[in-house]
């Protein structure tokens, strides 16, 4: 037997024996889990997933445009690799009284990609609700995480000026106004914690796990229901994308959180997709790191803009926020490059060969 005739036989197997039920639960189970464990310090992440498909080199599924077959009954089955989590917990980055916003922050958003991309399969009342708490939480965790990325950019650009330029009261303003604004952002955090939405957003969480209304419960449906969510988000995005390179302002926090849809659905579903999942996911993330790129380009620039005038209105001379901000400029223009790439590759029609079909 062939290499592929063996990864078309496992595609067959996996679709008989595996419902989109189980995949997707799988998947909420362990981000509810996560969750959990980003605020709640006692909580250690999930050490396995149960329901998505373990894959092994034979397992990256059929060849481009194969999305397996029909036939079968439901079982539990372990986590593809790139579902399992890590073994030890990434470090925490607040202090002993903060909350971990990266953690928080990646907690949030797989969830709200879940619930987003596998929407049309959640029964029962609980999705709006947790859906809109979810987008209010992420709203608040966001600017923080946002915040820190401007602040990388901003301190690469100090380390890349000439010393006498930055130092003394340059060094210093900016130094005051990025604690400053770090500190109110994190403050909004943990207030946001203490907030009666954020117990009815993990209560909502939860309920989805213990009452698992997930539909898709027929195994022989499994790439179809699979193929048609991940081929909704990815039609979401395809123009979302678009949009971007043809607005003057874009609205690019949409476009990102579109963006992790689609990688996040893409990787879920890739045990049973095969190959074509695992290449879109890749795509979607890089479009998604591209437009961070230039979320954090745009915003290094605007800050900028505040330091001078705040420097001006103090007495201070402000030439070198110019400099800073003729850099960032530069940056910008490069960024904007590897965006209209990233949309470029991302909305190329062979990359979703086959998926309308399966769909």
């Amino acid at each position: 037997m062939s290499a592929r005739a063996a990864r078309l036989g496992y595609v067959w197997a996996v679709s008989n024996t595996v419902s989109a039920s189980t995949v997707v639960l799988a998947a909420i189970r362990d981000r509810v889990a996560a969750l959990h464990a980003a605020v709640e310090p006692d909580t250690a992440p999930p050490a396995e997933v149960v329901a998505e498909v373990e894959e092994t080199e034979e397992t990256d599924t059929a060849g481009d445009g194969d999305f397996g077959a029909d036939g079968g009954s439901s079982v539990t089955v372990p986590a593809a690799e790139d579902e399992t989590p890590d073994d030890e917990p990434a470090p925490a980055t607040g202090g002993p009284d903060e909350p971990d916003v990266e953690r928080l922050a990646e907690a949030l958003a797989d969830l709200e990609a879940v619930v987003t991309g596998f929407a049309p399969l959640i029964e029962g009342g609980e999705l709006p609700a947790l859906r809109a708490e979810l987008a209010w939480a992420r709203s608040t965790v966001e600017e923080v995480r946002a915040l820190d990325g401007t602040v990388d950019v901003l301190e690469e650009l100090l380390e890349d000026l000439d010393p006498t330029l930055r130092q003394g009261p340059v060094e210093a303003r900016v130094g005051i106004v990025v604690a400053a604004r770090t500190s109110e952002r994190r403050d909004a955090v943990t207030a946001m914690l203490a907030q009666p939405e954020w117990t009815s957003l993990l209560a909502h969480a939860d309920q989805l796990v213990l009452t698992a209304p997930i539909g898709g419960r027929k195994p022989k449906q499994t790439v179809r229901v699979l193929a048609r969510a991940l081929a909704d988000v990815d039609a979401t995005a395809r123009e979302a994308a678009d949009a971007v390179v043809e607005a003057p302002d874009p609205d690019l926090a949409s476009v990102v959180t579109a963006a992790h849809t689609v990688a996040t659905t893409a990787r879920v579903s890739r045990a049973v997709l095969g190959k074509q999942a695992r290449k879109l996911a890749d795509a979607a993330d890089a479009l998604a790191g591209a437009l961070e790129q230039r979320r954090r380009s745009e915003a290094v620039a605007h800050w900028l803009v505040d330091l001078a005038d705040l420097a001006h209105r103090a007495g201070e001379p402000s030439f070198t926020y110019g400099v800073l901000h003729a850099e960032a400029g530069a940056r910008r223009a490069v960024a904007d490059e590897a965006l209209a790439a990233a949309v470029a590759a991302y909305t190329r029609p062979k990359l979703r060969k086959g998926l309308a079909d399966a769909a």
